[in-house]
């Protein structure tokens, strides 16, 4: 069952089917069984897409719009939420790009301080004696997964039980999960700790635990999750820089693909297009996420090729730059499109590389970030108020049942 799932998360085709069949399948239910954790993916009411949305092999849009043929809004509202929960991290991120920076300086300053601490290399290898953290530190590295929520729980664990700063909790899932992007999952680990909504942390409990894995785990008798502050006094006034260009149909264009956005929406016809062949890893995640992504862009490649013309297609890697160059300078092109990257690996690459290869550089956003992120500035709330409005009008009948 794995393998398949595997197998078919990397690729448009595949990933249809498996949300197919969460349509089929489970997504009546997810309202009701959203938040158990049943001990695996396919016994889980998920649909396990994470990893195709979180590099665009399918777009939000295309997942609605196909949720919207079979199923009412108002059975399906709490699934919707939770795809808009990943674009709110993302364009709150964007409002502060500085909270992704000043991370990646924390981080630094504990890999030098904190991994040097026995209870670190024993959460990470799983060594703890606490068996549901032990548990799930196996499953993630083993497949690349682990539920939503019993990802609150570890974090919760992490930082108020064994007392572990959370960038080392947010570096370890980032390494590991097949669906770690900068935003939710560095955000998250943030709310978690109480620190993306100030006063509001999430405290695991052995009876939550017990309720939503069915009573699955043993517990040391004094086993207790206690609160406390974590104190982090600096403070991210929001703002965002949509880097928009619109093409000059008088430049002679190519079109350039990166990792994070492998649905081709922005490719045309007749127009060079230049595509990395493999991932790019400056932060050290393991060989599951990374084979994943390289077959995940190894099959958009192909989808390419078929749909536009394999003449059309060039391949390069970010650690050999001059290829793009070559590309740039045979095809004598004067401005590249590419979708503007996000706070994260190519939010610096990606122009400091096109940089001296006098070329314009034309930024392409997704509708669907563009409709959101305005509203991701606050709170999810004030983005929550405007998900019926903006997503209503994929419903081609009522939203709601007896209407």
């Amino acid at each position: 069952m794995i393998e398949d799932y595997l197998k078919n998360i990397t690729s448009y085709t595949g990933t249809k089917i498996l949300l197919d069949d969460f349509v089929k399948n489970k997504i009546r239910f997810y309202k009701g069984y959203r938040n158990q954790d049943l001990g695996g993916l396919s016994e889980n009411y998920v649909s396990g897409l994470s990893p195709a949305i979180s590099r665009r092999i399918i777009t939000e849009y295309e997942i609605v719009k196909q949720i919207s043929k079979h199923v009412q809004y108002n059975d399906v509202d709490k699934f919707i939420d939770e795809i808009c929960w990943r674009t709110y991290w993302k364009g709150w991120l964007e409002h502060r790009p500085a909270v992704w920076h000043d991370y990646l300086d924390d981080l630094t300053y504990f890999n030098d301080n904190n991994k040097k601490y026995d209870i670190y290399h024993r959460a990470i290898d799983g060594e703890t004696g606490l068996e549901c953290f032990d548990a799930w530190v196996s499953e993630l590295k083993e497949y690349g997964y682990i539920h939503n929520h019993a990802r609150m729980w570890f974090a919760s664990i992490w930082v108020f039980y064994f007392d572990i700063p959370w960038q080392l909790g947010a570096d370890f899932f980032y390494r590991n999960l097949l669906d770690a992007d900068p935003a939710s999952n560095t955000l998250s680990w943030r709310w978690v700790s109480g620190l993306q909504t100030k006063g509001k942390r999430y405290i695991a409990s052995k009876s939550n635990i017990d309720r939503f894995t069915g009573n699955r785990f043993k517990f040391p008798e004094n086993f207790y999750v206690k609160e406390k502050e974590i104190i982090d006094s600096r403070v991210y006034e929001p703002r965002m820089n949509i880097q928009y260009q619109n093409s000059s149909p008088n430049y002679k264009k190519g079109i350039l693909i990166h990792e994070e956005d492998l649905s081709l929406s922005f490719v045309e016809k007749n127009i060079p297009i230049m595509m990395q062949y493999k991932t790019h890893n400056p932060f050290g995640q393991t060989s599951l996420p990374v084979d994943l992504a390289n077959r995940s862009i190894e099959n958009s490649i192909e989808r390419c090729k078929k749909k536009f013309g394999s003449n059309t297609v060039t391949t390069f890697d970010w650690s050999d730059p001059q290829k793009l160059r070559k590309w740039i300078s045979d095809h004598n092109l004067e401005m590249i499109e590419v979708t503007a990257p996000t706070v994260g690996k190519f939010e610096s690459l990606i122009p400091s590389t096109l940089k001296n290869m006098n070329v314009e550089i034309s930024y392409k956003y997704h509708d669907w970030d563009l409709s959101f992120w305005r509203f991701s500035d606050k709170g999810f709330f004030k983005l929550k108020k405007q998900i019926k409005k903006i997503v209503g009008p994929l419903w081609d009948g009522p939203l709601f049942s007896g209407v």
